[in-house]
C-alpha cells in the first residue's frame, strides 16, 4: 500500500509540475500585436514568442530578435534577456544592441527595451501588445 501511495504521489506531482510549465509557455508563447509604443504608432507592428526548452525566441517584423528566458511572480509571467535590431545602414537602430523585459497579465504583454545607441546613451522604448486574434492577418513577426 506504501509503494502504491508513493507512486501516485509521484504521477501526480509530474502532472502539476508539467501543467505549470504548459501554462507559463501559454501565457508567453504566441503571436502578439502591438497596440501601443512609445516611439510611435505602428498597427502593423507584431511580434511572435516561441518556447525551447528554457528559453523563449522573440522575433518581431520590425526588425528585431531576443532571446528571453522567463520567471513567474504571483499572476503574473516576466522574461528578460537580449536582442540585436537587424542590420539596416541608415536606420535608427542600424544593429544596435538592447535588453528587453516583458511581463504579461492577461492578455497583455508589456515590454520595456532599452536600446544601448553605441555612443554612450541609450534609449527606452515602452510598447503594450495584445494577442493576435484568430483569423487576424499575418504579418511576418
Amino acid at each position: 500500500m506504501n509503494l502504491i501511495f508513493r507512486l501516485l504521489f509521484f504521477v501526480s506531482f509530474v502532472l502539476i509540475s508539467s501543467q505549470q510549465v504548459r501554462s507559463e509557455e501559454d501565457v508567453l508563447s504566441g503571436r502578439w500585436q502591438q497596440i501601443s509604443s512609445n516611439a510611435g504608432s505602428c498597427p502593423n507592428c507584431a511580434i511572435g514568442i516561441v518556447k525551447h526548452g528554457t528559453v523563449f525566441t522573440v522575433s518581431a517584423n520590425n526588425g528585431w530578435t531576443a532571446t528571453v528566458r522567463a520567471d513567474r511572480h504571483g499572476p503574473a509571467s516576466y522574461a528578460t534577456g537580449e536582442g540585436r535590431w537587424k542590420l539596416r545602414p541608415g536606420a535608427t537602430y542600424d544593429n544596435k544592441p538592447f535588453d528587453v523585459l516583458f511581463s504579461a497579465r492577461g492578455e497583455e504583454l508589456m515590454m520595456v527595451m532599452i536600446v544601448d545607441l553605441g555612443n554612450g546613451s541609450k534609449t527606452t522604448i515602452k510598447a503594450t501588445f495584445a494577442r493576435s486574434a484568430p483569423g487576424a492577418p499575418h504579418t511576418k513577426a
